[in-house]
């Protein structure tokens, strides 16, 4: 049996003395209709029949007991900003058949108690592409929010000028970020900081190990006060699933756009994606949105601005991190904590690096050979900036033509490498080079095949480019045409498959990213 939760307001705890949340009516429901419904996941969570079409959802959003919206503030840009969520409504917490539990939240359902003068709404087109890009990031593999519809809206958004309103429908574990915690300590008392903190860590950590729910009636915020160790367990699981997450996005060329602490999730999922983009060219210093006219945030600093943000969280910790409530006791331990997050980053970096080349991560980081290759390596995509998608493939063709009995890497080979570099020197890396690569792979245990098998597991055949993303948006938004819109759906549910029927929309922009912007959406 599937249900909503029972009282979820203020994620579980009566605070009243504190500005946390408010209850807050749902949306209008009256003339929205499904513009886009995630079936697959519908069928996660034995739905399908429950959920057909805009009835459906305006009777499931109104079980929900008590929608609400939740404060939590950040820092923006490295300065500290009181926000609240002005568009966003926390509906309820739903629990499937399979006894797990999810958020169910609203972005641009229209203004909350936080919306600061804002209309609280959004286009149709900016929740479309959100929707797009959180499901292409599930399938290339990388830990994210869900997407499970969107819904327009009869009325039109302002933005520059009139456009179709829309609604998403965004799934988690919880939404709670890093800039909640920035709220709440601000917000609270230090007792009942500890209580609301504890009870977030708490929930977090649930979320972690899959655990089942404890019954319709008990909710799974419960205020406690955390021992420092606990505290410290948390953060080390949180820097772990963080590190790994960032080498996701660098390993599939994502940028996220705002890094800023409020976008932060507390589970290490991606979330809030209405700047983001995907690089074409290998650039560490593109970035997309159009507010980050400094490149704060460009794809090559995300590991840099994540250690700043961790930093944050830690001083939110920091309470909890002593015993006797003295935090100046707790700052050797936090610090030790940054250095671990610094050098669990640089690990899943390197171990990212290694997977994407076909390399044993686990055999090569003392291998000194190896390690040059890798530098090398990275090196030359520096300079050169090949397609980033595309020349792990180029690679991944030249290993396989040698498992099928094609041109040998061994030193009597009859592949010239030289001559395959002078006939396209902008798409690979120079014949010695690539000899020394393959005779590394070839020594590896498991041999070309093992290597073979890992560079298609790291190495998506397709990422969901810029070019073709905007086009499927403004033929379904603009034209009422969805072809372009289902290709993409349906291509990047398998990213990693090697076949030519997608293979046109894995090809970059003709004339590149130059003068591609994206915007937030607000």
């Amino acid at each position: 049996m599937s249900f909503w939760r029972g009282d979820y307001r203020g994620l579980g705890l009566a605070l009243p003395s504190a500005p946390l949340g408010f209850d807050q009516p749902g949306p209008d429901w009256s003339g929205m209709k499904v513009s886009s419904l995630n079936k697959p996941l519908l069928e996660e969570w034995d739905m399908v029949s429950q959920i057909m079409d805009e009835g459906d959802v305006e009777r499931w959003m109104k079980q929900a007991p008590h929608p609400f919206a939740m404060a939590y503030a950040g820092h923006q840009y490295g300065h500290f900003t009181m926000l609240g969520d002005g568009r966003a409504l926390l509906v309820g917490e739903w629990q499937n058949a399979s006894n797990q539990c999810y958020d169910i939240h609203l972005k641009g359902s229209g203004p909350t108690s936080f919306a600061r003068r804002g209309d609280g709404q959004a286009t149709l087109r900016s929740m479309l592409r959100e929707f797009l890009i959180s499901e292409a990031l599930h399938g290339l593999g990388v830990p994210t929010t869900r997407s499970l519809m969107v819904l327009e809206t009869p009325h039109k958004v302002w933005r520059d000028y009139d456009q179709r309103g829309g609604v998403l429908v965004r799934v988690a574990p919880h939404h709670v970020r890093i800039g909640t915690l920035e709220y709440a300590i601000r917000a609270l008392n230090p007792d009942d900081y500890a209580l609301y903190a504890g009870a977030v860590l708490q929930r977090t950590t649930q979320c972690w190990a899959k655990e089942p729910s404890l019954g319709p009636e008990k909710s799974l915020y419960t205020p406690s006060s955390w021992r420092p160790e606990a505290v410290v367990a948390f953060f080390v699981d949180w820097s772990l699933r963080q590190a790994e997450l960032l080498a996701h996005w660098m390993r599939v060329g994502f940028v996220h756009g705002v890094l800023n602490t409020d976008n932060i999730s507390l589970l290490g999922v991606t979330m809030d994606l209405g700047p983001c983009a995907f690089v074409n060219a290998y650039d560490l210093n593109r970035s997309f949105s159009s507010i980050d006219t400094q490149g704060r945030y460009a794809w090559g600093h995300q590991v840099e601005v994540m250690e700043w943000n961790a930093s944050v969280l830690l001083s939110c910790l920091l309470p909890l991190l002593a015993d006797d409530g003295n935090t100046t006791n707790a700052m050797p331990v936090a610090r030790a904590l940054l250095d671990q997050f610094r050098a669990q980053c640089q690990e899943a970096k390197t171990r990212m690096h290694f997977r994407k080349l076909g390399l044993d991560s686990a055999k090569g980081h003392g291998d000194d050979r190896v390690l040059a290759l890798v530098e090398e390596w990275q090196s030359w995509l520096s300079v050169q900036q090949p397609d980033y998608a595309l020349v792990y493939l180029e690679l991944e063709k030249i290993l396989a033509e040698t498992l099928e009995g094609g041109p040998s890497k061994d030193s009597g080979s009859s592949l010239d490498f030289d001559s395959i570099f002078n006939a396209n020197p902008q798409s690979l890396p120079s014949g010695a080079w690539l000899s020394g690569w393959l005779r590394v792979l070839g020594e590896s245990e498991g041999g070309d095949s093992a290597a073979l098998h890992r560079m298609q597991e790291n190495n998506p055949s397709l990422i969901p480019r810029n070019h073709w993303v905007e086009q499927a948006l403004d033929q379904r938004v603009l034209h009422g045409s969805t072809g372009l819109w289902d290709e993409l759906r349906t291509a990047m549910e398998n990213p990693y498959q090697r076949h030519d029927r997608f293979k046109h929309l894995n090809q970059p922009p003709q004339h590149g990213d130059a003068g591609y912007q994206t915007f937030c959406g607000t």
